[in-house]
């Protein structure tokens, strides 16, 4: 049995692209293997090593599977899962000197984030997206905002 496929990319200015499919329009914002797209499933981002077939994607909104579980009570969010189990001056020395290489994340047990930013730092094109990304966590892990992968804040 056959099946459809309908899909065009229409470039609308240097890195902003629309996407038509049978299952409705997008639009996308990036460079080569780093993009936002915003459609009526809701917001994807995908990070990615260009030419290898790697990349990462994370997805809000409908069908992200986030509106599949049980319903929820409104009030406060469900507590984190124990104590934080890392030291905040050991993850601070980890992001400040090896910091871009991710190994503060791998630290904190963030193992998928740490092995993204550690391979896009073999690439220029990936060191462009890592060292912002590296910065703006180096900022959160410094105020005592960083979370471990159990959703635990590392705080002073």
């Amino acid at each position: 049995m056959g099946y459809l496929r309908l899909f065009r990319r229409i470039e609308i200015a240097p890195g902003l692209t629309m996407n038509i499919s049978k299952h409705g329009a997008s639009i996308s914002a990036g460079v080569r293997g780093a993009h936002v797209t915003v459609g009526r499933t809701g917001l994807r981002r995908t990070v990615g090593i260009p030419g290898t077939g790697v990349f990462y994607t994370s997805h809000t909104g409908l069908h992200s599977g986030v509106h599949t579980g049980q319903h929820f009570h409104t009030g406060a969010a469900a507590p984190p899962t124990g104590p934080p189990t890392r030291n905040a001056l050991v993850l601070l020395i980890l992001c400040t000197f090896p910091g871009p290489f991710g190994v503060y994340r791998i630290y904190a047990g963030r193992f998928v984030g740490g092995l993204i930013m550690l391979a896009l730092m073999l690439t220029v094109v990936g060191a462009i997206i890592a060292i912002p990304w590296w910065i703006v966590e180096w900022i959160m892990v410094a105020r005592g905002q960083f979370h471990d992968a159990h959703g635990n804040r590392i705080s002073w």
